[in-house]
């Protein structure tokens, strides 16, 4: 599911549709009245199992969603399709043979660059098993601006489970790897400009067995939190939360929680405030309750080392990002120095001013609310976030979510 700026709800997935047997669905439905506005179908030639796995939103209001179908011939492909927002139309429909078909499990992801480019990774089959396989999308036409193959040092299997976007456009992705047949919680950092790998790392829970990441996120403190199951020692599976240094990928720390019958506990989503709280959610197993949701939150020190002083003002973070109901934004002045921030809607208009005075040397943070200078409360939909120091000028895409 995605919301677009008027709240407006696109669901994606699958329908039977009668001898042509399970086709990709997606819809549009009014926020206001769930009314549908429009439905699509479509499949590959073999009507067989044929599905959506994601759906994002762009900053132009247009839903994007990617899946796999199948043709004649058992042949498997993904596709990534951009829509109109108004009646579904399509804008761009791209579609390739590298991909992995198993209508069982989600092998899909998308995520949304600030130049709105569209990421995909997903789950691939290769000589050694499993394979990460990235693919980066024009936003205008879906033409390719790179694709690459992540392949472990171990050459086990390297199976993806989830995607984000970090604050400075680079591809975050989480899941697990085989390493010599000992399957690990694997986390990439990718530069979201070529596809290239900039870390790899892993944890391996306590008896060295089975460890699953399942979600990823940004930490406030520009950390990379990844949390997923994790056999313990005579407790099944149990919840770990791990925090990798954003620059090197070298652990930080991690937190582990069993459930209250020490059976097979599970989290499914991990996310971070911008106040230092990450926020775990998920199931574990209760005294006769069976599958209960449980809720986890961990407070963790956003502050970090002064380093040397740029020569130059930076807009250095926004996290997190998409938020809901703050988000907060740090830079760095060389000097003392006239600086401004300030929020604008995609039509230019300012919403809000942050930040307008002549500031000391050094690190200044601040934080919006989602409202604009009477008190309002803005829409969910996306922003720029625009800091301005003498000639310096930068900005960034915000989504206010809801």
């Amino acid at each position: 599911m995605a919301l677009d700026s008027q709240d407006n709800v696109f669901i994606t997935g699958y329908a039977m549709i009668g001898a042509e047997g399970k086709q990709a669905l997606t819809m549009k439905i009014n926020g206001t009245n769930g009314n549908v506005v429009w439905s699509d179908t479509f499949g590959g030639s073999a009507s067989d199992h044929d599905l959506s796995w994601d759906i994002v939103v762009g900053s132009d209001d247009n839903p994007i969603v990617s899946g796999v179908i199948k043709d004649t011939g058992e042949i498997a492909k993904y596709f990534v399709r951009k829509m109109q927002n108004s009646n579904g139309n399509i804008i761009w429909d791209e579609r390739g043979t590298d991909t992995q078909f198993n209508p069982d499990s989600r092998g899909t992801w998308l995520d949304i660059l600030p130049n709105d480019d569209v990421v995909m990774v997903q789950r691939v089959f290769g000589d050694n098993g499993y394979d990460v396989f990235l693919k980066r999308f024009a936003n205008d036409d879906g033409q390719a601006q790179w694709s690459r193959l992540y392949d472990g040092a171990t050459h086990g299997g390297d199976d993806p489970r989830g995607l984000t976007i970090d604050s400075d456009g680079n591809i975050l992705v989480c899941g697990v790897q085989d390493i010599l047949w000992n399957y690990d919680f694997m986390a990439l950092k990718i530069d979201g400009s070529n596809g290239n790998t900039i870390w790899d790392s892993n944890y391996n829970g306590p008896p060295g067995w089975y460890d699953v990441a399942g979600s990823i996120c940004e930490g406030p403190d520009g950390s990379v939190i990844v949390a997923g199951l994790s056999d313990g020692t005579g407790t099944g599976w149990d919840w770990a939360t791990v925090a990798f240094d954003g620059e090197s990928g070298d652990q930080l720390w991690f937190k582990r929680m069993d459930g209250p019958t020490s059976q097979s506990d599970e989290p499914n989503h991990v996310i971070a405030s911008s106040s230092g709280e990450i926020f775990v959610t998920g199931y574990g197993y209760g005294e006769g309750s069976n599958k209960d949701m449980i809720t986890v939150c961990y407070q963790v020190e956003t502050t970090s080392a002064v380093g040397d002083t740029p020569m130059l003002a930076s807009f250095t973070k926004a996290w997190p990002n998409p938020f809901n109901p703050r988000i907060t934004f740090s830079f760095d002045l060389p000097r003392r120095d006239q600086a401004r921030l300030a929020i604008y809607d995609l039509r230019g208009r300012q919403v809000n001013t942050l930040i307008e005075g002549n500031l000391s040397e050094g690190t200044h943070t601040t934080s919006w609310d989602g409202r604009n200078e009477i008190g309002q409360n803005m829409p969910a939909g996306v922003y720029l976030a625009i800091m301005e120091s003498g000639s310096y000028r930068s900005s960034r895409k915000i989504v206010l979510a809801k």
